[in-house]
């Protein structure tokens, strides 16, 4: 009765060399304060889902340093 359907959920937009920095940037930025913040924390759980966003974080700054590059992720 159910189907499944396959998604490619992708984005692409356009960023200009500026931008791309910037957000190169921010991401750095949340990221160091996101490391201190795990580091300091006892909450197994909390330490877990920081972990992830840190993860997602570093896949991002990856994705936009290969932008610049020109190399694909």
């Amino acid at each position: 009765m159910g189907t499944t359907c396959m998604r490619n959920d992708t984005m692409s937009f356009v960023l200009t060399d500026a931008e791309r920095d910037f957000l190169l940037e921010l991401l750095d930025a949340r990221e160091t304060s996101m490391l201190h913040e795990l580091h300091h924390t006892d909450t197994y759980e909390y330490k877990h889902l920081l972990q992830q966003q840190i993860d997602l974080l570093e896949n991002l700054q990856k994705k936009l340093t290969s932008i610049t590059s020109g190399v694909t992720p």
